[in-house]
């Protein structure tokens, strides 16, 4: 359950973060929708290549023990969630730097 309390936490950060700073992660939903069907495909892949072959386990604890396949719930949160924050921190640092730019640099 607590792993599960830490993507709540980390999602409402980055959720913030993007209404803070008015940041837009993708151009259109064709974008949006690429992106997260290539997301899951290899995320849900490489995690059940890495559950069967013995690289990671999930015991039980601090999970909901709801398991999709092999992987828990908590996993296909996480698979949405870390790049989510990625986008996010992409896109606010890009809009950082480009008024840094315009503010050191202003046209005439």
């Amino acid at each position: 359950m607590e792993y599960l309390f830490i993507e709540i936490i980390l999602f409402l950060v980055f959720y913030f973060i993007q209404r803070y700073y008015k940041v837009k992660i993708f151009r259109n939903k064709k974008q949006f929708i690429i992106f997260w069907i290539l997301i899951f495909l290899f995320g849900i892949g490489w995690d059940q290549y890495a559950v069967i072959r013995g690289h990671w386990l999930y015991p039980g604890k601090g999970i909901l023990n709801i398991f999709i396949g092999r992987i828990p719930l908590e996993d296909y949160i996480f698979m949405i969630l870390i790049p989510y924050g990625i986008l996010v921190a992409y896109q606010v640092s890009n809009k950082l730097i480009s008024e840094k730019h315009e503010s050191m640099h202003p046209t005439r």
